[in-house]
């Protein structure tokens, strides 16, 4: 079964600044209910920058993925022949059937719910969900200023990830910088831009790319 991972996971930078993650995954959560909550059913089921996936889908999908049990999870990988990326579409795209207000009200309960399946570092989880958040708030007209803390956090986790996003392939022999934060990874020809593109860059999503510039462009472009 899940359980808690810790009560507190921290994350120290040079400044000595300490962020406490499941802080940022609850702030992150309460945010994008809020958000949701002013969308029209017609935005519910606008496409996300997830291949295939709805708004309402990748919502599922964060419901489903705040309190995972190794039981289903066993389940569901057999019928999705042992595909990990396929067992969580399905999952995401079963949940995401459900009514919005019903989704709102499921998403809203995952506030507080600090859990991660064993040996997971909460970072994954706060990974999955600014990447997601993204997904739903770029297509959809939305905007927040994550914490540039979370934001760190969040690059930093990504830029070693291999399966299921494959980011540290994805930027193998590059240099990603951020314009708007000290945050930097790689060696070799430079991608540059916002933080929040670069992230959504690590994470496989082309529509960010219009917003970055430099001489490994054409890199990340044939990769993506």
């Amino acid at each position: 079964m899940c359980i808690p991972l810790r009560q507190v996971s921290e994350r120290r930078f040079d400044a000595g600044v300490v962020m406490d993650t499941w802080f940022a995954i609850d702030d992150e959560r309460s945010a994008l209910a809020d958000d949701l909550a002013t969308l029209d059913h017609n935005k519910w089921n606008a496409p996300s920058l997830c291949t295939k996936w709805r708004v309402r889908d990748v919502v599922g999908h964060l419901i489903f993925g705040s309190d995972m049990k190794m039981g289903p999870i066993f389940v569901g990988l057999l019928k999705s022949g042992l595909n990990f990326n396929r067992f969580m579409a399905r999952a995401g795209l079963a949940l995401g059937a459900a009514p919005p207000d019903e989704l709102l009200v499921k998403f809203r309960k995952t506030v507080g719910l600090h859990r991660t399946l064993n040996g997971a570092p909460p970072e994954i989880m706060l990974v999955d969900l600014v990447c997601h958040s993204q997904d739903i708030r770029r297509p959809t007209g939305m905007t927040r200023s994550v914490p540039e803390a979370t934001m760190l956090t969040v690059a930093d986790t990504m830029k070693s990830i291999g399966f299921p996003i494959h980011t540290k392939r994805r930027i193998a022999g590059l240099r990603m910088s951020a314009t708007d934060a000290d945050w930097s990874a790689g060696d070799g020809p430079l991608v540059e831009g916002p933080l929040a593109s670069l992230i959504l860059v690590m994470a496989g999503r082309p529509a960010s790319l219009e917003d970055l510039s430099g001489d490994g462009m054409q890199t990340i472009r044939v990769r993506m």
